[in-house]
């Protein structure tokens, strides 16, 4: 809590890097990535909610529960880049109505791409333990995911100034530097989950509820959209 405080009275200084700087690439390794990949691809990104005891039947304590998702959607290398979007914004369990149109949104056929994949499948399997006459769905889903944080994890695109990191958070703004989080209300998963528990379940932030629900659509879009372009900047290094 101390290094919080000093470090917001005295920030660290902006590492500055070489202008010469450069990644290291192996571009075989990403080709045969990347050729696995099935059109249409869906880029997935969810965020939760969790609580020691749980706000609904059925779900453990600091269960991560999905309220919401963010989904870009290209059906071909050339095609435009489509989005759809879910939002629980009532005081009731997201589960059934999420797990929904996910799967209205997300079609049976093409890779699903996330970043790190275990939280996203975890998520799918817990959700078709709890809804059974969807479980074959979600498994499904589960099959076709790929984890984008591979290459970078693998390092077979590396850079100085990943920091040893293959962070979406580390890795976005060196290669993607005009998309930016610093830009948004909402940074981090952690505040979008508990302004959305304080303004949908609680109703501690009742009156910014609207806006509150506005932030979490940009903050989410943006985690997706964050893939989207970091495939765009693998298949041409």
């Amino acid at each position: 809590e101390w290094l919080k405080i000093y470090e917001n009275i005295f920030p660290p200084e902006p590492k500055v890097w070489p202008e010469d700087i450069a990644p290291i690439i192996n571009h075989d390794e990403i080709k045969q990535f990347l050729d696995k990949l099935q059109y249409p691809l869906y880029f997935l990104d969810y965020e939760t909610m969790s609580s020691l005891i749980p706000y609904f039947d059925g779900h453990r304590p600091y269960q991560q529960v999905p309220m919401q998702y963010s989904l870009h959607i290209l059906r071909s290398p050339e095609a435009e880049l489509e989005h759809c979007e879910f939002l629980h914004s009532e005081n009731s369990d997201p589960s059934r109505s999420l797990t929904e149109q996910l799967i209205q949104d997300i079609g049976t056929e093409g890779s699903v791409i996330v970043w790190f994949e275990g939280f996203e499948k975890s998520r799918n399997s817990e959700l078709g333990d709890m809804l059974p006459e969807y479980k074959e769905a979600m498994e499904a889903i589960n099959d076709r995911v790929v984890d984008l944080i591979i290459p970078f994890k693998q390092k077979w695109y590396d850079d100085p100034r990943f920091e040893g990191s293959a962070s979406i958070k580390k890795v976005l703004p060196v290669l993607c530097p005009e998309l930016s989080y610093k830009t948004l209300n909402i940074q981090e998963g952690g505040s979008a989950q508990r302004l959305w528990m304080e303004a949908v379940l609680d109703g501690a932030r009742a009156s910014e509820k609207d806006k509150i629900l506005a932030d979490l659509l940009k903050y989410c879009e943006l985690d997706t959209l964050a893939m989207v372009e970091l495939y765009r900047k693998l298949s041409n290094p």
